[in-house]
């Protein structure tokens, strides 16, 4: 009796142990990383009225490149409305890169541009300068040196001037009053 009530024993303790490896093998905090996105654009600050390349370079769980994976991007927000990306999907290709064109269209700001790669997203930003060969208004010098600002003598001298003549204009005026 003593050999059964033994495997009794180990047969429940091995029960056990395989719920206990069960249920820790199937709670998991977190998923699994399935990889990584990041973006960039051949001008960060375009002027407004071209278009800029923007890539999107797509690394698997492992950090090795995700080639023919599809990416398709999409214009997020934009100052104004006529900004565009091609927005037919593009495949990764061998480096893990897909690449599209956008047109920053016409209003200066901020436009942020994302990319869908399968369960993965990233997003990029591009901030469009100006129109090319806008004419930029600028205050002008305050005068900084002594080129450009009159001496300080000629400015008292023309001011006691204006007092002297404004003075004895109305000296002039008042004794006229009188004498009629």
């Amino acid at each position: 009796m003593k050999w059964s009530s033994l495997g009794v024993k180990l047969a429940g303790l091995a029960a056990g142990i395989l719920l206990v490896g069960m249920l820790g093998s199937t709670a998991q905090a977190y998923p699994p990383p399935t990889g990584s996105v990041s973006m960039g654009t051949s001008s960060a600050t375009p002027s407004a009225g071209t278009s800029v390349s923007i890539s999107t370079t797509v690394l698997n769980q492992f950090g090795s490149p995700a080639f023919g994976l599809s990416c398709t991007f999409q214009v997020v927000s934009q100052p104004g409305t006529s900004a565009v990306v091609d927005t037919s999907p593009k495949v990764t290709d061998d480096y893990g890169i897909a690449t599209t064109t956008l047109n920053v269209g016409t209003t200066a700001g901020t436009i942020v541009v994302g990319a869908n790669c399968g369960e993965m997203s990233g997003q990029v930003s591009v901030t469009v300068q100006g129109a090319p060969g806008a004419v930029t208004f600028r205050l002008p010098a305050t005068g900084s040196g002594p080129h450009e600002a009159a001496p300080i003598w000629l400015i008292i001298l023309a001011s006691g001037l204006v007092c002297v003549v404004a003075g004895s204009g109305l000296r002039i005026a008042a004794r006229r009053a009188r004498g009629s």
